[in-house]
């Protein structure tokens, strides 16, 4: 019933093998340092390209629209409106220090001479 004659496997080329060598083994040595500048130069550009993007994209446009405000920007306005709306009112009910009704008259002082200096030098 059997046959006595055994059947031989096909044996396969090992030398035909692609990405193997002469011995038909994959190069494993020195694998890392093969692979490590290639993947370095890799990250590099991918981190060079990536820092041009957000200073082109992102941190220059929000120099320009920082620039725009200060542009058109008025302090005192605006503080005439903050305290039009009450956002200074927060002390209304406690009593002011002297010291800073005090304070506050020599802040405005300096202001006004500083006002006035500045538009007889122009």
């Amino acid at each position: 019933m059997a046959s006595s004659a055994t059947t031989a496997l096909p044996v396969k080329d090992t030398a035909k093998v692609a990405g193997s060598s002469s011995s038909g083994r994959p190069t494993l040595k020195n694998l890392t340092r093969a692979r490590v500048p290639r993947a370095g130069v890799i990250g590099v550009s991918i981190a060079v390209v990536s820092a041009l993007t957000w200073k082109l994209l992102i941190s220059d446009q929000h120099k320009r629209n920082i620039s725009s405000f200060y542009k058109t920007y008025d302090p005192e306005r605006d503080y005439a409106r903050m305290k039009s709306a009450g956002v200074f009112k927060s002390l209304q009910g406690r009593e002011r220090p002297e010291w800073l009704s005090e304070y506050e008259s020599q802040l405005d002082d300096a202001i006004a001479s500083l006002r006035t200096s500045v538009t007889r030098k122009w």
